[in-house]
């Protein structure tokens, strides 16, 4: 649906931001320690949303997976410092399948509607 979509944009935009900054700036973990509970809050609203939906359990997956993910991507950055491109390519990814899942989703809901 449109909302989860939006929700789904704006915390890949948020972590595609962090990443960015991270990746050119070399910032600190502190920097975007806010920006990690934001993104995590996020996608647990979104995991919660996907749960009330039957037949939802690969976006679930998707969803929990991304989530740990960013939670090793956090840990990162934490412990060691300013993580690299590679090791963000993960969330990236997940992030990817995400959208392209909802996309998936969106032209199956308009294909059973055009052919009932």
């Amino acid at each position: 649906d449109q909302v989860t979509d939006q929700q789904i944009q704006d915390a890949a935009k948020t972590t595609e931001a962090l990443i960015g900054d991270v990746l050119v700036n070399r910032t600190s973990y502190r920097e975007h320690a806010k920006d990690y509970q934001a993104i995590d809050g996020a996608l647990g609203a979104l995991e919660m949303r996907a749960a009330n939906y039957q037949n939802n359990e690969a976006e679930i997956k998707l969803i929990q997976d991304l989530r740990a993910a960013m939670r090793n991507l956090r840990r990162i950055h934490k412990e060691i410092g300013p993580f690299r491109q590679a090791e963000a390519e993960g969330v990236r990814s997940l992030f990817r399948s995400l959208i392209h899942h909802e996309l998936s989703k969106k032209r199956s809901a308009s294909l059973n509607k055009t052919t009932q």
